[in-house]
């Protein structure tokens, strides 16, 4: 278990369980989007830097009908960009709570020096100062592929974003406990139907 995990354990024990400190880390959210002291969350237009957590509303891709379904409030780890200018990242919300969980557990230790260094200085809960992490679309893949996850890797147009947040590095066991989710033409339980089949393909 590494420091995700840990802080996860004890968030949830200071706020008497996982459920009432799901209802803290959302309100930790959006009391941070609207204060101009509190860094650990920040509006930005910007392309996506690799390894950031976003949070944004997002519109179904005109001319797409064969899109089934899609999330309109995604919470997204930024990957490397792709040749044809879309922001790429893995959609957390996609995810089961322990893979989701399990992978950011998995990217902070590999990357803790990364990481950790920007928690120094004037970078510490400061999320425009923090600079991005080495992670790949290949790294990515990799890992979800493993547990058949690998298609909550998604690619965004940025014209279609709106209303989009950062989250600061030392939050990320806050973040991943909201639960954002808001899928149009689907429900969870049909997401994870999905999941289950493409692991068997």
């Amino acid at each position: 278990m590494g420091k995700i995990k840990d802080d996860i354990k004890k968030f949830s024990r200071e706020n008497g369980g996982k459920t009432k400190a799901r209802t803290k880390a959302e309100e930790w959210f959006e009391k941070g989007t609207k204060s101009r002291s509190d860094k650990t969350v920040a509006r930005t237009t910007r392309p996506f830097v690799p390894g950031k957590i976003y949070v944004f509303k997002y519109e179904k891709p005109k001319g797409i009908d064969r899109l089934p379904w899609w999330d309109m409030n995604p919470v997204v780890l930024a990957l490397d960009p792709t040749d044809n200018k879309n922001d790429l990242g893995i959609n957390l919300n996609l995810l089961p709570v322990k893979v989701k969980e399990d992978l950011l557990d998995f990217v902070y230790e590999q990357m803790k020096s990364q990481i950790e260094n920007q928690m120094k200085g004037k970078s510490a809960n400061n999320v425009n100062a923090q600079r991005e992490l080495k992670f790949t679309y290949d790294g990515a893949k990799k890992f979800l592929a493993q547990y058949g996850f690998d298609f909550a890797i998604r690619q965004y147009i940025p014209n279609l974003k709106a209303d989009q947040k950062v989250v600061a590095y030392e939050s990320w066991a806050k973040i991943v406990l909201c639960d954002f989710m808001s899928l149009n033409g689907t429900t969870i339980a049909k997401v994870q139907e999905a999941f289950r089949n493409h692991l068997k393909k």
